[in-house]
Order: structure tokens, then sequence, then C-alpha cells
């Protein structure tokens, strides 16, 4: 199965992201148009617009790069020059033209090296290092990884130095050595969270959690997985929060968990829509179709890989194509579909062709930029490179391991086109023998249709034959058929008996039937309001309607969890009963609608479904009216409960939800905001949102709570309804 690793890569950059980065870089624009002044500022303008662009338009960033280059060349304080240089070789980067970044990333490393700028200087090592990653000339970017960890430790720059090791760390993973890997990620990890770094932090515990993966340790693996997605979730970044579900939900297919991988699947695959990343859409179809195959559903299966190809060829992602042609070639081949199968098949030998060859040109053109790296960097080599027995005896050992393991690819590679061949020849097989199978059972079918009109005509003399003795027999029945009419004048009698005798059945049954009729409806107004219900009733259905002015009333148990588990569940359902019976007397009283119970909770609104002007009078009346019974029930009782009132005014939309087992029930930011004011409140208290109080003030007295803090809401003025009306 394919496991998107995602390796977190550190280059020093602004790391600024969505619309909070398009705010500032449209800022910056504008300023650019109004400061024409070719100083310092200016010059620091350029530069930070080009660093914006690394992840925008790397191209556009290109350009205002080389505007910064020209004016800091002007200027006597060479460090903007140096970063004008780094800026554009960022944008190089980002283009994947590897040579024009180095050359960008030299000029700014020998500019800060004479300026004595030792933080450039790490910076400008560490980028020249991610350049030769990115080539993967893994010994040529260890060697300048571990010169900006030795500028960053005289420094003391806690946040460089925690990139420097998690980069460290990416080179051992890619050279298979793990236990170094797992070393590195967690001394980046340490420092993040000493600096409080949470998106270093977010991209270590994701590198972490790919080693474990690769290791089969897959309990490990989501631990550190399942930490990164919490805090890419409060960083609010949709592409990895996205990514880690997706590898979150490829560890639980592993541990053939499928229920936790649709699960996990299923939320990457809502982002990555939403996002429109349809590369990352493919990768989620792919998971959810391995997981139905796991399980046989085949069709089901079928249609996931289908629609991760089709987003897979959009991308433009060869891997994601191959993959899915693969598994489709294997789920026609369960089904007998072997036409299917072999042409699937095929598609997935000619796609993997194609990724080979591209891995060689990616392999030709890799060894020409170490070439012309090469040449480029000979020329400041002289005064950078400070001979380390040491390294180069790593850097040795890991070109070892890279030949072993290239050779060990390529006999492996060798090997799976010899079975690709095998497997292509046996579906071609078995297409050809469902060919012959069909013609076949077509040469039967029509032997059969000969045989059939053969018995047709047969038939045809046979009905011949019936007609006439049909013909003798009707003559015989005419003659009977005299007898059977005096018959009938007596049965005529005796029906005209029976039909009386249903009459009266009849009636009867009508008013069973009236007073059937009679309690469905009294059972549809026990659930729905009247005026619903006879709309209900009259079209068949009822439209949801919006009210302008109503006041919702929440309730809710404080103590509830500690009284049920000291009660048998017996008298828990009668306490809930004998309280919410109260409750619905009460509301009935003054003209409230009841909505629904959740468990200990209680809603109602007033004004609705008919308008009252009076609406918050009447919930606040009904309100103190509640608080009072349960005080009183509280007396002379060892295990009561205790409420907590809320209420709030505005506009809702009400009307009827589902089909079986319907509902009457509201909508809209009034009751969330009641339900705020329940939630806000304190036990045996009644606390109203501003709109409620600003419709009861003259009539009943309360106490100003100040501004509340309330879930997902922000401050909000909140009052304690202190008991009764304002003395005149």
């Amino acid at each position: 199965m394919f496991q998107r690793c995602g390796l977190f890569l550190l280059l020093l950059l602004a790391t600024l992201k969505g619309h909070a980065q398009q705010r500032q870089l449209d800022s910056l624009l504008q300023l650019e148009k109004t400061y024409l002044q070719e100083d310092t500022v200016r010059a620091k303008l350029l530069t930070d617009i080009a660093r914006r662009y690394y992840s925008v338009n790397p191209a556009t960033g290109a350009k205002y790069a080389l505007k910064g280059i020209q004016i800091a060349e002007k200027l006597p304080d060479k460090k903007f020059l140096a970063a004008a240089f780094s800026a554009m070789g960022g944008n190089r980067l980002s283009q994947a033209d590897y040579p024009a970044a180095l050359e960008n990333y030299q000029k700014a490393l020998e500019i800060n090296q004479n300026l004595g700028n030792l933080q450039g200087i790490g910076n400008n090592y560490n980028n020249i290092g991610l350049v030769y990653y990115s080539v993967l000339d893994y010994p040529r970017a260890l060697e300048y990884y571990q010169k900006t960890l030795s500028i960053n430790e005289r420094t003391g720059n806690k946040t460089s130095i925690g990139n420097g090791l998690g980069n460290i760390g990416n080179i051992y993973y890619e050279l298979n050595d793990f236990p170094r890997a797992i070393e590195y990620y967690e001394k980046a990890l340490a420092i993040g969270e000493s600096t409080k770094n949470l998106r270093s932090v977010a991209g270590n515990l994701v590198n972490l959690g790919n080693v474990y993966t690769q290791i089969k340790d897959y309990n490990k693996s989501l631990e550190y997985k399942q930490r990164a997605l919490k805090i890419n979730e409060q960083l609010g970044n949709q592409s990895l929060i996205a990514n880690n579900l997706g590898n979150i939900g490829n560890v639980y297919i592993y541990l053939k968990d499928f229920p936790e991988a649709i699960k996990y699947h299923e939320q990457a695959l809502a982002i990555s829509e939403k996002i429109k990343d349809n590369k990352a859409a493919a990768f989620n179809y792919l998971g959810i179709g391995s997981v139905h195959y796991e399980q046989k559903n085949y069709p089901l299966a079928a249609a996931y890989e289908i629609k991760a190809l089709d987003l897979a060829q959009s991308a433009g992602s060869l891997g994601d194509a191959s993959e899915a042609l693969a598994t489709l070639s294997q789920i026609y081949e369960a089904t007998g579909k072997f036409d299917s199968a072999y042409n699937a098949y095929k598609g997935y030998i000619i796609l993997k062709d194609s990724i080979d060859n591209l891995e060689k040109r990616k392999e030709v053109t890799t060894k020409t930029l170490q070439f012309e790296f090469g040449k480029k960097e000979d020329s400041l080599r002289q005064q950078q490179i400070i001979t380390d027995a040491k390294l180069q005896q790593q850097i040795l050992l890991a070109a070892k391991q890279q030949q072993e393991l290239k050779l060990k690819q390529n006999a492996i590679t060798l090997a799976n086109k010899e079975k690709a061949l095998e497997r292509l020849a046996y579906l071609k097989s078995q297409a050809d023998l469902k060919i012959e199978q069909s013609l076949s059972r077509e040469k039967q079918e029509q032997l059969n249709l000969a045989e059939n009109e053969k018995n047709l005509q047969a038939t045809q003399v046979s009905l011949q034959k019936t007609q006439l003795e049909l013909q003798d027999r009707e003559l015989q029945t005419q003659k009977t058929q005299r007898l059977f009419y005096l018959g009938g004048i007596a049965l005529l009698s005796l029906l005209s008996f029976f039909i009386f005798r249903n009459f009266r059945n009849q009636q009867k049954s009508n008013r069973i039937i009236q007073s059937e009729k009679q309690k469905s409806d009294d059972l549809l107004l026990n659930i729905l309001p009247a005026e619903v219900a006879s709309e209900l009733k009259e079209n068949g259905r009822a439209m949801a309607r919006q009210f302008d002015e109503v006041t919702v009333l929440f309730t809710d148990f404080v103590n509830f969890t500690q009284i049920s588990e000291k009660l048998s569940p017996h008298e828990l359902v009668s306490e809930l009963h004998l309280n919410f019976k109260a409750f619905d007397e009460i509301i009935e009283r003054y003209g409230l609608e009841k909505i629904k119970t959740i468990g200990d909770a209680y809603m109602a609104v007033s004004g609705l479904p008919v308008p009252n002007p009076h609406h918050a009078h009447m919930a606040v009346r009904a309100a103190l009216e509640i608080q009072s019974f349960v005080r009183e029930r509280q007396k002379g009782m060892k295990q009561a409960f205790e409420i907590r009132i809320g209420l709030n005014s505005g506009q809702v939309v009400a009307g009827i939800v589902g089909v079986k087992k319907f509902a009457y029930d509201i909508w809209g930011d009034t009751v969330n905001t009641a339900a705020r004011m329940e939630s806000s409140s304190e036990p045996g208290k009644i606390n109203l949102s501003g709109a409620t109080y600003t419709l009861v003030k003259d009539e009943f007295d309360c106490d100003y709570r100040g501004k509340i803090t309330a879930k997902n809401k922000g401050e909000i003025d909140m009052y304690f309804l202190r008991g009764g009306l304002i003395d005149d």
C-alpha cells in the first residue's frame, strides 16, 4: 500500500499561512506601490515581498527579489544585499531551479562571511543543505546541516538548532538508518517543546510517526501522529490536518482496524475536497478503496479506486494512478471480470514503466546537477571546508549503503517485472477463455431458439383442436344456463338479506375508525403544535418558518451524574419524569411550546408557532415557576436535583425534521446563545442574555454580571434574574 510520508523540512523562511499570509502580502504590495525611494526601507520591503511568494508564486517572487538585489547593490550596508540574494535563492528552490538556488545562496553566504554575521551564515548553510537534499546528494546535505548546527550552538539560537537537528534526522531517514533518525528527531522535538514552537513540534512528531511506521511499530506510530494532528488542528493548517488524518488511516489499515481506517480517511477526504487538493483526495480514495477490498466489498472498492484513478490522473500523480490500476485489476480478477482485469493491469504496467523512466531521468538530472554544483562550489570551497575525518567516514558509509540499496531495488524491480508479465499472460488467457465461453453460450442459445420454434408450431395445432372442443362444450353450457336462471332468483333474495346485514356492520366499523382517528389526532397534537399538525394533515408536509421574535428557554440539572450513581434506574427515571411533567404543566400555562428533552436537559420556546409580543415576559415567568418548583422539591430530600436555567431572545427557524419518528425543532444562533446562557449560569439561578434583559428589564429585577466569555460566542452581556417583579 502506498505510504505518503511527507517529511517535515525546515527552510529558514517566513512561514505565515492561509488568509493571514495573503493579507500581509496584500499590505506589503500596496506599500510597495507608494514607497518609491530607493533606500534600505525599500530594499527590505522588496525582500519581504519576495519571501512571501515562496509558496504562492515563486516566479513572481523572483522578480521582486531581483528588484531588491538591484537596489541593495547600491547601498553601503551589504546585509540587505545578502538578504535579497537569500530571498532569490528561496524562490529558485521553490521552482526546482537548483543550480540558480545554490548560486544565490552562495552569494548571500559570501557577503555574510565578510560581515561576520553568524546567524546569517547559519541560515545560508541550512538552505544550501536543503538544495543538496532536494537533489538526493545526502552526504553534502549532511555536511552543511552540521555546519549550521555548529554555528547555531555558538549563537545559542534554539529554534535554529531544532531545525538543524530535524533536517539531519531526515538524512538518516532517507538512508534507512532509523535509530539515528529517531535520535535526531527526538532532540529536535525536545527543543521545539521547550521553545513552544508548535509548527516544529508537529513536524517532528510526524517524522517520528513515519519512522515507527517503517519499522512496523504501529501503536507508537499512532501515538506520534495523533499528537501531531492535535497541534495542526490548533494551528489551523488544513493541508497538514488532511495529511495527518490520511496517514493515521493507513496505520489503522496495517492494524486491520478497518472502521477506524475508514473514519480517518473520510475525515481527510472531506478536507482535501474542500481545499480542492486532488492529489490528497486521490490518496484518501485509495485508502478507503483498499479497506473495502480487504473486506471483499468489491463493488464499493471498485467505485473508490476508479474515483482515485480519475483524481490522480487530473493531478498528474503517476504513483497514485498506478496503485489504483493495480487494485482495480485485483478486484476485477476476484469478480471474474478477466477482460477488465487484463486491461487494468496493462495500464498499471504502462504507468509503472513511465515511473521507472522518470526515476531514471531524475537520477541522470541529479548527477548532472551535482556535477554543476561541484563546479560552482569549488571557487568558494577553499575558504569554507574544514576536514572532518569522522564526517568523511559517515559519508562513505552512506554512499555504500545507497549503492547496496540500489542493487537490491534493481533486483526487486526485475523480479516484479517478471511477475507482472506472468500475471499479464494469465489475465489474457482468462479473458480469452471468457470470450470462448461467451461464443459457446451464444451457439447453445441459437439451438434452444430453434427448438422453441418447433414446440410453438406443435402448440398451435393443439390449440386448434382445443377450440373445436370448446365449441361443443358451449352448446352444453347454454342448456345448463336455463337451469341456473331459476336458481338465481332464489339466490338474489338471499343476497339482499346479506347486503342489509353488511350495511349494519359497516356503520359499526365506521364508528370504530372515527374513534381511532381521534386517538391519532390527539397523539399528533401531543408531538406537534396544533397549527403545524393541521398543516401536516392537510398538505402531507409542514413548511419551515422563520420567527423574528421568540425567547428560548434551556434548563439542565447540575448534579445529575452524581445523583444518578446513587439512585436505581427506576428511581432515576421516576424522578426525571416527575420534574419534566411539572415543567410541561408550567410551560403550557404560560403559552410556551416544548421542543424536546435531551437526557436531563429541557428546551422550550415562547412566541411560536403563534407570535406573541409578550414572549420574553411569559418565558421569564415560566422560568421563575420552574425554579420555585425545583427548590420546593429539594426540601426534605437527600438526593435532590439542582438546576441551571438560561434564556435568550431573537430570531429562529422552526420546522419538522426527519420522516420517521419526526420531531418539531428550532434552529439558529438564538438557540445556540440560549444554550450558552444555561451553561454559563450557576446552580439554582436564572441567567438572561442582554437581548432578553432589554425586553423584561422594566418588569423584573436583574443583577448585571458583566461581559462573560461563552464558548464559541466571545464575551456576552449576562444578567441574573433576582427572583421577582419590580415593585411599583
